[in-house]
């Protein structure tokens, strides 16, 4: 069923028991919002990003709550090693290995952090930092603190962008709703994650 990301936050509960195998990614530009995953999506963690101009709505995922079933991304019972039967008939969707359950010994963006802070959670911020990538914004859920810090990590002037520039990879500038808050990557930001991402070796079935 298709919810909007007014009353999808707004309703959102934090049911997920642990961290799930994979996560999907939906990216905005290819997403004409036509409803073939959120109509399948076992736990309704999918919701429509509303425009005032139809054509321009788009659907996202809400990978703290995605259990990574798959249903969204193909249809298993009509899928074999030598045919798949992709649900969304536009190819917007990126189906994850979760950084979170089998993390690197060194993360992707750990050489480009030039910050103080230490023990950075870089799995959650590699699951944050492929949806920036992937649409140069996130929407997390207001109460969810420790999802908020990630963020603020994204936001510090500490990211290598060349030997003698730190960037901002978000902006310190949010988007307050009712229930969610949502952060939008820098321009030089997006850059800079277009270089982190560009041969993460995580993309599963492509």
């Amino acid at each position: 069923m298709t919810i909007s990301m007014t009353e999808y936050f707004r309703t959102r509960k934090a049911d997920r028991k642990k961290e799930t195998r994979y996560i999907n990614v939906i990216n905005k530009d290819n997403c004409t919002s036509c409803n073939s995953c959120a109509s399948v999506c076992p736990v309704d963690c999918i919701y429509e990003v509303v425009s005032p101009v139809p054509s321009e709505s788009y659907h996202q995922i809400d990978t703290t709550r995605c259990i990574g079933c798959q249903m969204c991304y193909r249809s298993p019972n009509d899928s074999s090693d030598f045919y798949q039967l992709t649900i969304c008939p536009w190819n917007a969707i990126d189906m994850l290995h979760n950084p979170n359950v089998k993390p690197d010994d060194h993360s992707v963006l750990e050489p480009y952090y030039r910050g103080q802070s230490s023990n950075l959670p870089w799995p959650k911020m590699e699951e944050y930092g492929y949806q920036l990538f992937l649409d140069g914004e996130v929407f997390l859920p207001a109460d969810e603190k420790d999802l908020h810090r990630i963020f603020q990590l994204f936001q510090e002037l500490a990211w290598m962008y060349s030997e003698e520039d730190n960037i901002r990879i978000v902006s310190e500038e949010t988007e307050a709703g009712e229930g969610f808050v949502c952060y939008r990557a820098t321009e030089e930001g997006r850059d800079l994650l277009d270089v982190i991402f560009k041969d993460y070796q995580r993309i599963f079935m492509d």
